[in-house]
């Protein structure tokens, strides 16, 4: 399988592309194009999560604490209106950060089993759209542009993850020896049926994320329209 930095490096480059596309086409401004270069980069090391002692996993799982201490933080002082003070500012993100390493993570661990659940289209597929709710939660949904960019961050998710899975199937192939290696078909794989409860869940999970998605039609409609891209100037 490939290791982190080829992982890492192929997610940065053809999500970096698919951004900049975007870009130029007039689909997203700037600022949007970075931010779904950086989740297509993560999404390039998400399928590893499910492994106890990799870079991706630490990686990850400190940006998930980080997201999650800005989304309590933003809760906390946008939705509630409560202003704090300086000793809950530092309290508050150490509490949510110890929470995140040392209750979910383990938890998560004992779960996962490296080249399980997480390695599969249905893990991926969950967290883009998992994503694409957040985001949609998040921003002001009554603007048409909310839905259009929680379907794009929900994309660079699932595009990045692909680019795991086909990166680990490739590097299963041993061009020099024309031999095929054990690890073959243990990454793009639909689901792990050998764990039926979490395969079961995830559908779940699934059939009720697309139940509360937001409308898809602005960004078909949007995604359908390539008349302003320049490949060169």
């Amino acid at each position: 399988m490939a290791n982190f930095n080829t992982h890492l490096n192929t997610a940065v480059i053809i999500t970096g592309l698919s951004s900049a596309a975007l870009l130029s086409a007039g689909h997203i401004d700037l600022n949007s194009a970075l931010w779904l270069w950086f989740l297509g980069s993560i999404g390039g090391l998400l399928p590893d999560i499910d492994s106890d002692n990799s870079t991706s996993l630490d990686t990850i799982f400190n940006l998930f604490a980080l997201c999650a201490v800005l989304i309590v933080m933003h809760y906390i002082t946008t939705e509630l209106i409560i202003q704090i003070s300086f000793v809950e500012l530092v309290v508050v993100p150490l509490l949510v950060y110890g929470f995140m390493k040392y209750i979910i993570r383990p938890i998560f661990e004992w779960i996962t089993v490296h080249r399980g659940s997480c390695h599969s289209l249905l893990f991926i597929l969950l967290c883009a759209l998992l994503t694409t709710q957040v985001t949609w939660q998040l921003n002001d949904q009554t603007t048409m542009y909310s839905a259009i960019f929680a379907w794009l961050t929900g994309g660079f998710i699932l595009l990045g993850g692909l680019i795991h899975l086909l990166l680990d199937e490739i590097y299963s192939v041993d061009l020099s020896n024309v031999e095929i290696k054990r690890s073959f078909g243990t990454a793009l794989k639909i689901a792990n049926f050998d764990n039926k409860l979490i395969t079961l869940a995830s559908v779940i999970a699934i059939a009720g994320l697309i139940y509360v998605a937001p409308p898809t039609m602005q960004t078909i409609t949007l995604l359908s329209d390539w008349s302003r891209f320049k490949l060169i100037s």
